[in-house]
């Protein structure tokens, strides 16, 4: 069996073991899985220690785990790093993560672009374009896109002033 075959069968086991409540062993294969070079183990990793779940919270070890999985192209890796930044007040370095992330990918960091634009340099001509894209987008939450179409209306609003 490839390395690859056996992540994948250990990520299996940690998400019944997550799904079944044994968060312990969930955590124990995912990291196992991680180590193999599994990018979404990776970042599933990363959030165990983000989240202070099962582990004690760690923003090194999760900065770590996330970024093994973002050098592998794991676009979830990046956005997530961007709102680890965002939530210790670090809206340059989370930024600069969620272009990253949009860059790989995920249409749903330009949600958290345009709310930089909005909130931190009361930008809404810079947030309007990254709106329209999550708005557009046909894959993102449908949270995400109600929530991006009612800041669109809003900064399209404030334009207009």
């Amino acid at each position: 069996m490839t390395n690859k075959a056996k992540a994948a069968a250990l990520f299996v086991r940690a998400d019944t073991s997550e799904d079944n409540g044994d968060l312990h062993l969930a955590f124990r294969l995912m990291l196992a899985a991680a180590k193999l070079g599994d990018r979404g183990a990776q970042v599933n990793v990363g959030n165990y220690y983000d989240d202070g779940k099962v582990v004690r919270r760690n923003r090194t070890a999760a900065l770590y785990w996330y970024k093994r999985a973002y050098h592998r192209g794991d676009a979830c890796a990046a956005h997530n790093i961007g709102v680890l930044w965002r939530n210790e007040q670090k809206p340059r370095r989370a930024l600069e993560w969620f272009f990253r992330a949009v860059k790989l990918g995920d249409d749903g960091a330009n949600l958290e672009i345009a709310k930089h634009f909005l909130n931190n340099e009361r930008n809404p001509k810079k947030a309007i374009p990254h709106l329209e894209r999550v708005v557009k987008s046909k894959w993102v939450s449908e949270a995400d896109s109600e929530e991006a179409a009612e800041l669109l209306a809003k900064a399209i609003k404030v334009q207009r002033r």
